[in-house]
């Protein structure tokens, strides 16, 4: 069974107060693209039940599913890019056509690795052009680092046709399965494919030297006091990954998820350049350089007011 498929938990709820044993515990789901070693850490050291918090992880198909969920309720917290809450909370002209009201709790990493692959059979980049090349959605943050991988790599947009597949894991298949020449991957799907054979070509340091790559986001009517407490449960529980052995991590990691628990992933999550981030603050530098980055692929970029709002420290 497919990756996505076999670890695809469908459980939709919204945040509610449950009581267990006497103890009132509030229910967060948490609609995420790819596995969260963060959230695996986190029940690992139990640091959701000392909080008295439920977290129910399900996965979402594709950005305009994931902000659909956040919008009407069906997920509380969403594991995704900036770039994505850039472009949903600053203007209408997004699959959903209305601004949203979120906002971003806390960095989480530096992509985990994204990078542009291909099929085995491809020996340069310039091969896939006349192919058809997977994405989420065509103006997501992450095709439009694709795109600037394709062109410094000698392939223009309009050489190639673009896919929507949806989440990174069914991009993954998608190429496995021939229906796509290659793909913009990072975290487990990066590792998977590197262990399939496929062919790595650039990644997300060939473009930007400080991308970010992840970030916590909700509403807007978000509780502060419970956002205040999930941002320090999850750094201490991304301290956890970082710092500890790494065959004790890699046990943790394997009896959740096995495509997580490998010292190639563990690597990852520590790798400076693409891994976890300690310093849970939004960076307006971090922000204007995906803005950097929608610019130079003619894409709309929010005003400098705009991107000062979602930053924060």
């Amino acid at each position: 069974m497919p990756y996505d498929l076999a670890h695809d938990c469908r459980k939709i709820g919204t945040s509610r107060a449950l009581t267990r044993v006497g103890i009132v515990v509030q229910r967060l789901t948490i609609g995420q693209f790819s596995d969260s070693a963060v959230l695996h850490a986190v029940r690992h050291l139990q640091l959701d039940q000392r909080e008295g918090l439920e977290l129910v992880a399900t996965r979402v198909p594709s950005s305009p599913g994931q902000f659909t969920a956040l919008r009407d309720g069906e997920i509380d917290i969403a594991i995704t890019s900036p770039d994505n809450v850039l472009l949903y909370a600053t203007t209408d002209q997004q699959p959903l056509g209305e601004r949203l009201d979120v906002r971003m709790l806390r960095s989480i990493d530096r992509g985990l690795g994204l990078a542009l692959f291909s099929r085995p059979e491809f020996s340069s980049v310039t091969d896939l052009r006349g192919t058809n090349i997977g994405v989420d959605v065509v103006r997501s943050g992450f095709a439009l680092l694709l795109f600037r991988m394709l062109e410094r790599g000698g392939v223009s947009r309009d050489q190639a046709t673009f896919v929507e597949l949806g989440a990174t894991p069914k991009r993954l298949v998608a190429m496995e399965e021939n229906q796509a020449s290659a793909t913009i991957l990072n975290a487990e799907s990066r590792v998977a494919a590197q262990e399939s054979g496929m062919r790595e070509w650039l990644t997300s340091a060939d473009i930007s030297d400080n991308y970010l790559g992840t970030v916590l986001a909700v509403g807007a009517g978000f509780d502060p006091d419970l956002a205040q407490t999930f941002v320090a449960i999850w750094t201490a529980a991304t301290e956890w990954l970082i710092d500890s052995p790494e065959d004790e991590v890699c046990s943790v990691l394997a009896a959740a998820n096995e495509h997580l628990g490998t010292p190639g992933y563990v690597a990852l999550l520590r790798d400076p350049r693409f891994g976890l981030l300690l310093d849970p603050a939004v960076h307006a530098a971090d922000l204007h350089e995906l803005c950097r980055i929608r610019q130079e692929s003619d894409a709309y970029a929010p005003s400098l007011g705009a991107v000062a709002a979602l930053a924060h420290s």
